[in-house]
């Protein structure tokens, strides 16, 4: 019915797998690899990058062809936002950064901001500092209420790790946090330039948010916190060990922030 003959058939059936067939399997256990280490975060362009800067030779459309047949995917997960407190009624600060998130040198400017996790004991926030330059996370804090001194906490982290000098630009939102007297003291006595986003525009501070959407993402997807202290674990082994160190960004050619910093002569810590 097939007019297959049957010395072409048993030929075929000695024949085993064909040498495209062997590598794809090869190269499928490399993706499942590179995927796992990610956290199941990474669509092909990563998987592909990931791949490429450990010397395994393959093609992009090839990666994603092997993922698509695998039902390899990109794992996303919708997830809450808690705004923060911005009820003080004072223009405290222009908005100096202007959207203008490309930074030629580290140190320049650094944007904070906080947001919040649920774990099964109660709310968490976490306040962090990113260098614009790097997208490095190089301060960062966690309390179980969101006040004055967990963003301070996290700046006086930042000012411990980097080298500082007067003029660096300090952007964040209009949180109360952030306008608070205490803050805007650390902010003038290391000679920060103040830049406030403008009211309600999440664009301003971008780089920021888009990091919250990433850890909210990748680590709440893998994690339901049944306590605060479990949740500061991963938190910190994520910014820590996986973001600041291997996530590859797009925005720094597919490198992680520290390799970035390090290619370019930065002294990390």
């Amino acid at each position: 019915m097939l007019k297959v003959s049957r010395s072409g058939y048993y030929a075929w059936k000695k024949r085993g797998k064909s040498k495209l067939i062997q590598k794809d399997k090869e190269l499928l256990r490399n993706i499942e690899h590179a995927y796992t280490q990610s956290r199941r975060a990474y669509g092909s362009p990563r998987i592909y990058e990931q791949l490429k800067q450990e010397g395994i030779k393959c093609g992009r459309h090839r990666i994603a062809r092997i993922m698509r047949e695998n039902a390899i995917v990109a794992q996303r997960q919708r997830q809450y936002k808690r705004a923060t407190e911005t009820r003080h009624g004072r223009n405290i600060s222009e908005n100096i950064l202007n959207q203008n998130f490309h930074v030629e040198q580290p140190n320049k400017v650094w944007a904070s901001d906080m947001s919040v996790f649920w774990t099964g004991s109660g709310w968490i926030y976490l306040a962090i500092v990113m260098d614009l330059y790097s997208r490095r996370i190089v301060g960062w804090a966690m309390k179980n209420r969101m006040t004055e001194e967990l963003t301070i906490n996290a700046l006086n982290m930042a000012i411990n790790r980097r080298i500082i000098s007067n003029g660096m630009i300090h952007h964040s939102d209009q949180g109360s946090q952030y306008a608070s007297n205490r803050y805007r003291d650390v902010i003038k006595k290391y000679g920060f330039v103040s830049s406030i986003s403008r009211k309600g525009n999440c664009y301003d501070n971008a780089v920021v948010e888009s990091f919250f959407k990433t850890i909210k993402a990748e680590l709440a997807r893998e994690h339901r916190f049944k306590t605060r202290e479990e949740a500061r674990t991963a938190i910190f082994e994520y910014i820590e060990a996986f973001y600041n160190r291997k996530r590859l960004h797009s925005g720094l050619r597919y490198l992680s922030p520290v390799d970035y910093e390090r290619l370019n002569g930065v002294s990390t810590f």
